[in-house]
């Protein structure tokens, strides 16, 4: 198959970012050994974007517009995109630093590509809940639900030992009011023991105040 052929196919199946398995289903011909040599033959060309080993991104026939949450669901699986990038996107928290963050059930994660900076935040299993399937830019993405981003954002702060910084942090009232006390103190419960529970809950009284 050439870079053409892999093209149209990716194309077709709105998959601009793709693993090297994703390409053999799609190219069930030939070895896999043959089909790395050809992505990584590809990339040095700029044919493809190098995203991490064995992941990349269509560059062909011109680069591809692709979200960063997107890249940010492929680069780490499973995951979703939640804490301050997510509130941000929901206009809860200001704009923050250049970086994608998500969270994950899998050991705690950096990368670092053409699109910047992505950091995952580990959660236990049961915790890994509360997001929903958003569409950004035309592509199905993993994302926190706006309450499940503040408790992921909160319990974050909490493992880290640090406070809670509302003033500093210019979280935005009007839009926190609008939440639901039960759905935040339900996710509150899904981190940890009964102590940091209350903890949790006693810092969605701050923001809700």
């Amino acid at each position: 198959m050439d870079i053409r052929s892999l093209s149209l196919l990716l194309v077709r199946q709105r998959c601009p970012v793709f693993s090297v398995g994703d390409a053999a289903l799609l190219s069930p011909r030939g070895g896999a050994g043959l089909l790395r040599l050809q992505l990584h033959q590809w990339a040095r060309k700029g044919w493809l974007v190098r995203l991490k080993r064995g992941l990349y991104e269509l560059a062909y026939p011109e680069p591809s517009v692709v979200p960063d949450f997107l890249v940010a669901n492929r680069l780490y699986e499973p995951s979703y995109v939640s804490l301050e990038t997510a509130l941000s996107h929901y206009q809860l928290l200001p704009e923050t630093a250049p970086q994608v963050t998500s969270v994950t059930p899998k050991a705690t994660r950096r990368f670092r590509n053409a699109h910047g900076l992505f950091t995952y935040f580990t959660v236990r299993p049961r915790a890994f809940a509360g997001y929903t399937a958003s569409s950004i830019q035309g592509f199905p993405v993993r994302l926190a639900e706006p309450e499940k981003a503040v408790m992921d954002f909160l319990y974050a702060c909490l493992r880290r030992g640090r406070p809670l910084r509302f003033e500093e942090d210019r979280w935005d009232r009007g839009g926190l009011r609008k939440m639901k006390r039960s759905r935040l103190e339900s996710y509150a419960g899904l981190f940890a023991d009964a102590r940091a529970a209350r903890k949790l809950k006693g810092w969605i009284d701050a923001l809700l105040r």
